[in-house]
């Protein structure tokens, strides 16, 4: 039989019983996640993660830019899509940037990316369940590097950057344990052109933390067994900020390494939902 002017909450329930069928309660209230990938310049997208629920398809989420690490080379933007199914869940819309990677595109090219990315996502926000009043800067390992720089330079007015094991200063790279030297690795000579010292140090988001800037809450989350990107790089930054009474929040993650399932686990889920709730 045709229901017309079919709508969710009108069309009519199945209620009779069925001899020996299980009796599973439905959640309207239950978040699932679409994709979908836009293209904001040539060869780069975005890679949507949407909350839906079936009864609120009108409803604004909270954005969370994401710039994904790849070691500043072109990204698997299929990496963190499960990583961030928990967040998205709770509400959150993930906005996944891709830039051009190291080493046909040196830096500040990802920066100027990212920084497109944003201005798209700003002005066509209408297209999208986006609130643009609750917008958070967020980004890994290379990812958090690019996006650190932007969030201590360029202005915008973010609810707060969460840096996932970010690069913050190849000055002091070596300055703990990792498996690689930093001042020999070929994708840092790739990313920048050169270890030139005036380039490392305009390249390292430590340069930029200055007195009474304009800044929002951080938070910083880093694995104490990183092979890759010494955590010494994250306290740096955690305690430079906490020097000038700025708002951070740092989480060691016991036994973790750089991201992979150890990192991305309950605790690192709720403490980013948390920070994200509180500051929304």
């Amino acid at each position: 039989m045709k229901v017309k002017d079919y709508s969710y909450e009108t069309f009519p329930r199945y209620t009779k019983d069925i001899e020996g069928a299980l009796e599973l309660k439905g959640n309207k209230e239950n978040l699932r996640c679409r994709l979908r990938d836009v293209y904001y310049q040539d060869h780069c997208l975005i890679r949507f993660l949407f909350p839906n629920t079936i009864l609120d398809e009108q409803r604004k989420y909270p954005l969370i830019i994401h710039v994904q690490g790849s070691g500043w080379y072109p990204q698997d933007m299929n990496d963190h899509i499960f990583d961030f199914l928990p967040i998205v869940k709770a509400g959150y819309i993930y906005a996944i940037v891709q830039y051009h990677g190291a080493p046909d595109f040196k830096y500040p090219t990802q920066v100027n990316d990212v920084v497109q990315a944003i201005e798209y996502l700003k002005e066509n926000a209408q297209d999208y369940p986006i609130d643009l009043s609750s917008v958070y800067l967020s980004g890994d390992s290379s990812g958090g590097h690019i996006a650190l720089l932007i969030a201590l330079q360029k202005g915008y007015a973010f609810k707060g950057i969460i840096d996932l094991y970010g690069a913050t200063n190849f000055m002091t790279f070596n300055d703990w344990y990792s498996k690689y030297d930093w001042q020999e690795e070929k994708n840092v000579i790739d990313f920048l052109g050169s270890l030139d010292k005036e380039l490392l140090i305009e390249a390292s988001p430590m340069t930029y933390v200055k007195e009474k800037m304009n800044l929002p809450p951080f938070l910083i989350l880093h694995g104490d067994k990183d092979h890759v990107v010494p955590i010494t790089q994250s306290i740096e930054l955690y305690e430079k900020l906490k020097e000038y009474h700025y708002e951070v929040t740092f989480g060691r993650v016991h036994d973790a390494d750089h991201g992979r399932s150890i990192f991305y686990n309950e605790d690192v889920y709720q403490t980013i939902i948390a920070f994200l709730d509180k500051h929304k």
